[in-house]
This record gives structure tokens, sequence and C-alpha cells, in this order.
């Protein structure tokens, strides 16, 4: 008889006793999770204003004046403005994923999600590099709602919840 192929790390994901019961999800690793959630909104406003000033006339002057200095081939003016649109829209989707995908896996008691999510509150610091007001408000927000998200996700009552659905999947 065959045994079906071992994925390594697919038991992260994937329960090892699916009909086990599980510990009931405390109140704080709820709260954890719709304050990521809360955080992929703020990041679809981040998102929205990085767009905008990504197309703004300030952003192509400043882009023009980086294409003057420039010699031999030259991108053209629209090909920077384009790569600066689709990196903000790509580094948007890609967080808002991120955010609803480790707070998925919070509720579901994966004490990796918590550690992850602490690494992208960390990520999101990066943001803070050339922060503008108003648009930087939707940074500041992040920071906040995640650090607080991260900080509920190892409070002694969540950890134990971590360690109790970890036994239950038999892990």
């Amino acid at each position: 008889m065959a045994t079906s192929p071992q994925i390594p790390g697919i038991g992260a994901f994937v329960d090892k006793n699916p009909g086990a019961s599980m510990p009931e999800t405390p109140g704080l690793v709820k709260v954890a999770a719709r304050l990521l959630g809360l955080c992929a909104v703020v990041q679809i406003v981040a998102s929205i204003f990085g767009l905008i000033y990504a197309s703004s006339p300030e952003r192509l002057a400043a882009i023009q004046a980086q294409i003057d200095v420039m010699s031999g081939d030259v991108p053209s003016l629209e090909l920077m403005r384009n790569m600066g649109l689709l990196t903000v829209i790509l580094a948007g989707v890609v967080t808002v994923g991120a955010y609803l995908f480790i707070s998925f896996f919070l509720l579901r008691g994966r004490s990796w999600a918590r550690s992850t999510a602490a690494v992208l509150v960390a990520l999101t610091l990066i943001q803070l590099v050339g922060i503008s007001f108003p648009a930087g408000l939707a940074t500041v927000a992040q920071l906040v709602l995640g650090g607080v998200a991260v900080g509920l996700c190892y409070l002694p009552a969540s950890t134990r919840y971590f360690a109790a659905a970890k036994a239950a999947r038999g892990q």
C-alpha cells in the first residue's frame, strides 16, 4: 500500500488530528485578530494615499528631475510613474493579504501566526521612512493597532490558548 507524499512544513496549516476538539478561542485572541483585520483596512487607505501621491504632479516633477540627470538609455516618465503605481498596488495587496492570512490562523490557535504578526508589524516600521502627514497617519495607525494585537497574543491567557490548541492538534 502506497503512502501519501509528505510535504515539509504542511503541518503548520493542516491539522494532524482533524477530529480533535479545539479549545475555545479567548476574547483576547479574537480582539487581536480583529485588530489585524483593521490593519488590513488601514493598509487599503494607506495604499490609496500612496496611489494619489505616486500620480501627483509633484511626484511626476521629481521623477522627471531624476530622468533629466540620467545618461544612456533613459526610461520614459510614463514607465517610471507606472512602475511606482504598480509597486504601491502590489505592496498593498500583499500586505492586506498577509494581515488577513495571519488573523485567520490566529483564530485557529497557530502560534506561528503571532510571531509572523510581530514580524509584519516590525516591517511596517519601514514605512515610517520619509513619512508625511496626513497620509502618514495610516502608517502610525497600523503600527499602533498591530502592536496592540501582537501584545494581546503574548499575554498569559493567549499563550495558554496557543499551547492548548497545539496539544489538541497533536503536534
